[in-house]
């Protein structure tokens, strides 16, 4: 986690199939719920804040193109290792090509209470694993 993990942790939101209100009513819910939020509503966005930022967990919905053909998971993964990467998305099936580079797969149909749950559970591995 990043070196204000003691405070909240960093969650990066990415989609770009909704409105900036509706990922900014979706950040909110996550600051609610004790985490600090970015937003990005595109790859290219959302590639320069992880970068620029010490991020302990991506949410993105799909996003194909992100990098020389790659998806932004993909992409992702390959700056960062160590941060989870869980694709939300309204599809009701994970992408085979974006599960390769992601931790989990959440369908938006999910409830904000299991929502939360799962990124706590992600969290906690990460945690873990740095201990280890």
């Amino acid at each position: 986690m990043n070196a204000s993990a003691h405070l909240r942790p960093l969650i990066l939101c990415v989609d770009d199939k909704v409105s900036e209100s509706q990922l900014d009513l979706f950040a909110r819910v996550l600051e609610v719920s004790g985490y600090a939020v970015l937003t990005a509503s595109g790859a290219f966005e959302a590639l320069e804040i992880f970068r620029k930022n010490q991020v302990d967990l991506v949410l993105t919905e799909h996003i194909r193109v992100a990098h020389a053909g790659r998806t932004l998971a993909a992409t992702m993964r390959t700056l960062k290792p160590a941060v989870p990467v869980a694709i939300y998305s309204a599809d009701l099936l994970e992408s085979p090509e974006d599960m390769r580079f992601a931790d989990i797969f959440i369908t938006k149909l999910v409830s904000i209470e299991e929502l939360l749950f799962t990124i706590q559970k992600l969290l906690q591995k990460v945690l873990v694993g740095m201990e280890a």
